[in-house]
């Protein structure tokens, strides 16, 4: 049913309390950008391919973060300023490794058990470091202005503590894959260290935090609700045919389906509503009707294959043929079969209108909207989309009734007398 607009609630979805966790949601809607913008740094830099396979978002504590750091790995850690607290970025030695082969020339992996990096890696180690967290930083400038230059390295899982062991974290681990070997690289900050970047959010935004209204905002919506048209178009049936059956179709002949007993109202692509559909005036109106079952029928499209005699016909498995050498000179293909297998989306129009958003979102059950269509002009048939004919309504049997094509539209979107 279409309820009263005039009493809903305002339904604010980003309401501060609806998202405790503001801080964790707006790094995981960027960690993901800034991992892959680390694989193009890495690759622009030290020339090998470097590809994320996915990227992992967690809230856990600060022991279990520190746990699960890899045995061999080299990790930089940096001051979070103008934020409260360190990021510590760590990257699996085995990724490392296989950098460090790849610029050696390697060619092939030779995979073993790695218990330490060498002197060459610990190097690299490092400036892939400085890359992964230059690139964080000015994934996060928009947000808020950060020096991440790191200010110690640590090959030591024992020396990884960045906060009190009781503390959150926020985990992010990229999973990257090279020619030569995949590997890790993960980032860790304390839940805390987002507190003022999420305080700044909110207090920008009208929507988050605060309960006070703003004024500007509302009124700017309310005004482009109110200037921005939607198109209704009211349609009385559709069909899809076989392009034979279409093509075959001429002035005088009845379309082989029958009207809905109902308008359907759409908008673009998307079915809105149902309607009764009389006259005012001269004019052809519509008076809504309220939705009672989204799997109304008369809301669906009509998906079965009409036959030229106007039965349905049933769905036919269609065996492809065999591609055969086409001798120049040759004869002309027969398309017997290949009319009958294409489809063609047939529609049948009631008329038009134009309201504003405002007035869309305020339609009620009964309310009646007049159309551009005037009382005795035909009704417009489409076909794909296009304008192709035009038709009028007519009895078939048992109270059902059709629509008989009366002109067709020339190129111009004329119709063959002439008429518009």
């Amino acid at each position: 049913m279409l309820e009263d607009f005039q009493q809903a609630e305002v339904l604010d979805l980003l309401d501060s309390m609806r998202a405790p966790q503001l801080r964790s949601l707006l790094m995981e809607s960027l960690s993901d950008r800034f991992m892959r913008q680390i694989a193009f740094v890495l690759f622009q830099r030290m020339r090998h391919s470097v590809q994320l396979l996915s990227c992992i978002n967690n809230v856990i504590s600060h022991e279990m973060a520190m746990s699960a750091m890899p045995e061999v790995m080299l990790a930089g850690i940096s001051e979070l300023t103008p934020l409260r607290g360190r990021m510590l970025l760590a990257i699996d030695g085995d990724l490392i490794g296989a950098m460090v082969d790849a610029l050696c020339g390697a060619t092939t992996a030779q995979p073993f058990e790695r218990y330490e990096l060498s002197v060459l890696e610990t190097r690299i180690g490092k400036q892939m470091i400085d890359l992964s967290i230059s690139t964080i930083a000015e994934t996060l400038s928009p947000l808020v202005q950060m020096d991440l230059t790191p200010i110690a390295y640590e090959n030591a899982t024992g020396m990884l503590a960045i906060a009190d062991s009781q503390d959150w974290m926020i985990a992010v681990t990229g999973i990257f894959e090279t020619a030569l070997g995949s590997g890790t690289i993960r980032m860790i900050v304390p839940f805390t260290a987002f507190e003022p970047l999420e305080a700044k959010f909110t207090s920008q935004s009208g929507l988050l935090g605060g309960r006070s209204e703003d004024v500007a905002w509302i009124s700017t919506i309310e005004n482009l609700t109110e200037a921005t048209p939607v198109e209704l178009r009211f349609e009385l049936a559709r069909a899809v045919l076989q392009l034979a059956v279409f093509e075959n179709v001429l002035p005088g002949d009845i379309l082989p389906f029958t009207l809905w007993p109902d308008a359907v109202a759409l908008s673009g692509d998307t079915d809105l509503f149902r309607a009764d559909y009389g006259q005012v005036d001269g004019r052809i109106c519509c008076r809504i009707k309220a939705v009672e079952d989204e799997g109304d029928e008369n809301m669906s499209e009509q998906k079965s294959r009409v036959n030229t005699s106007g039965k349905r016909a049933d769905s036919e498995r269609i065996e492809l043929e065999s591609i055969q050498a086409y001798p120049r000179g040759g004869q002309a293909i027969s398309t017997r079969n290949v009319l009958d297998r294409l489809q063609v989306s047939v529609s049948v129009e009631l008329g038009r209108t134009q309201i504003t958003v405002k007035d869309l979102r305020a339609l009620r059950h009964g309310q009646i909207l007049a159309l551009d269509q005037m009382v005795g002009e035909p009704l417009t048939i489409f076909a794909n989309g296009q304008k192709m004919a035009f038709g009028e309504v007519v009895a078939v049997a048992n109270d059902r009734y059709g629509v008989r094509v009366t002109a067709l539209v020339d190129d111009a979107g004329q119709d063959a007398g002439g008429t518009a």
